[in-house]
């Protein structure tokens, strides 16, 4: 059965000198390589917005139901965000600490 996990998080960046948008480049960037392995994943679309530091994830996931699809999406998310050197403090399955700190070349 197909199900959309939206995962609105808060990103906190390892520099000041760090850019948002190239942040979450380097997550999406990791995001489409886990889609190419994983066909679960059916589908999925990244926004951010610099003046309040958010993102939201919309994934779109093949699950056998809506539990089994937010573990996923977020086990997903998170590992993207892991392969970039950021990190989830206090994340829970339900998403109630959903804050990211990501590191960035910048």
């Amino acid at each position: 059965m197909m199900y959309e996990a939206v995962i609105p998080i808060h990103v906190a960046l390892s520099s000041p000198d760090a850019d948002l948008g190239e942040a979450i480049g380097a997550v999406t960037d990791q995001l489409a390589l886990i889609d190419e392995n994983t066909p679960e994943l059916l589908d999925y679309a990244l926004s951010s917005d610099a003046t309040d530091n958010s993102a939201v994830f919309e994934i779109t996931v093949d699950a056998d139901d809506d539990l089994q699809a937010l573990a996923a999406a977020i086990s997903w998310v998170r590992a993207a965000i892991h392969a970039t050197g950021g990190n989830t403090p206090g994340w829970t399955l339900e998403g109630s600490a959903s804050v990211a700190l990501l590191a960035s070349a910048a």
